[in-house]
């Protein structure tokens, strides 16, 4: 099959370029932000005290919000200029990361943690609709001849910054008092935060895909009910099947969430910049696969590719359990930086290489259910999986169970 785009004027080539640039600029301040506060908010609340259990709220007080918001989100998305949305969601959710700045100086340890989760549970209420609204103004700011090109120059910036803010990161640490060193991280994270809504600012929405694009708001001319998003209907084909293996996967994939940032301090006794070069690694190593995932795509389809990166993901815990110091640690994040570079890059194409133009909003809709609820059951799980057992013993069992999650997905999905 052919594919034909349409040409565009001159005005909107510029557009296009004015656009992408901001897009760009939006990823790599959005990586800065990724690794600083985004990387070092879970070893934080290792290092002041908290349990498995709260560190596992950090993302399931994320999914109940998701849960109970993203399909109203939806539905008031489509009623409003999606970029001006996009700006205003951005900004209700970053302001909080400049409040974790103070936390330290404002709070005792055990009501920081309380804090974090107030903070989080709060901001993921914006973040929903920022979410969304991102990618519909991506796809209605890019043509979708340029998609591909400008998504993987994001990826790549994002990986880039994100290696080069962990590892400055892992040094302020490293040279800095606790718990300054953390209230400047979380300042560089707050600067990400800042720099990255304001170039969303200028993003603007000159190339809406009205042909290809969903109404969320109506069907045949009425309003969707929740009944008419989440269509039961294309649960009983393969998807259904599908959809059944994902939620397996998110299940056993968050289980680790919590305990692994637990086991790192208090269990193997690793030091922030020790973290921060493990941190490094995986990025480097994400970025390394994500630029030449599309042969392996090409060659061996989204679905090998992604229980291949799955089955690649068991390794991770399997080295933190063996490892008693930085180099069996390293490994692991070599590992799962490899991993994650397939399973990331290949997952939402699955998602969409299954759902059929016209009927996307059904089938996407499960989705997103299923990965919150993935998210919320294995940020529950995998603390009591722990307290069951212990930490060690529960590594094993995560890996065990994304190996079959990988296996699973590799042959019947």
């Amino acid at each position: 099959m052919k594919f034909v785009f349409p040409r565009i004027s001159r005005l909107e080539r510029d557009i296009l370029a004015t656009n992408s640039i901001h897009l760009y600029f939006d990823m790599l301040w959005f990586g800065v932000l990724t690794g600083s506060t985004l990387s070092f908010l879970s070893i934080y609340a290792a290092r002041i005290g908290a349990t498995s259990f709260q560190v596992g709220m950090i993302n399931g007080a994320q999914a109940i919000v998701n849960l109970i918001v993203a399909l109203p989100a939806g539905h008031f998305l489509a009623r409003k200029a999606v970029d001006r949305i996009v700006f205003l969601s951005a900004i209700l959710q970053r302001v909080f990361y400049g409040v974790m700045i103070l936390l330290p100086a404002l709070f005792a340890s055990s009501q920081q943690m309380v804090s974090i989760l107030v903070i989080t549970f709060l901001m993921s209420i914006p973040g929903t609709s920022l979410a969304i609204g991102q990618n519909a103004l991506f796809g209605d700011s890019i043509p979708p001849e340029n998609r591909g090109r400008v998504a993987g120059i994001r990826n790549a910036v994002l990986s880039i910054s994100t290696i080069v803010s962990t590892l400055i990161c892992g040094q302020v640490l490293m040279a800095v008092d606790f718990p300054i060193n953390y209230q400047i991280v979380f300042g560089i994270g707050f600067l990400g935060a800042v720099m990255s809504t304001l170039h969303l600012k200028f993003v603007k929405p000159a190339f809406s895909d009205r042909s290809a694009a969903e109404q969320v708001l109506s069907v045949n001319g009425r309003r969707k009910t929740i009944k008419d998003l989440l269509r039961f209907d294309v649960l009983r084909g393969k998807y259904g099947l599908k959809i059944g293996l994902l939620l397996f996967f998110h299940i056993v994939q968050y289980l680790g969430i919590a305990i692994f940032p637990i086991y790192q301090v208090n269990e193997i006794h690793l030091s922030d910049s020790v973290i921060s070069i493990g941190n490094g690694l995986f990025y480097v190593l994400m970025f390394l696969v994500s630029i030449r995932l599309e042969g392996f795509t090409r060659r061996y389809g989204y679905k090998r590719n992604l229980g291949l990166g799955i089955c690649l993901l068991s390794i991770y815990p399997v080295f933190l359990a063996l490892s008693t110091g930085p180099v069996l640690y390293y490994v692991a994040s070599i590992f799962g930086g490899i991993a994650w570079g397939f399973v990331g890059g290949t997952l939402y194409n699955y998602i969409l290489e299954a759902a059929p133009v016209g009927g996307r909003a059904g089938y996407l809709a499960w989705y997103n259910l299923v990965f919150n609820a993935g998210i919320l059951l294995g940020s529950l799980g995998g603390p009591s999986l722990g307290n069951l057992t212990n930490l060690h013993i529960a590594l094993w069992i995560i890996a065990g169970g994304r190996f079959v999650a990988g296996v699973a997905l590799f042959l019947w999905g």
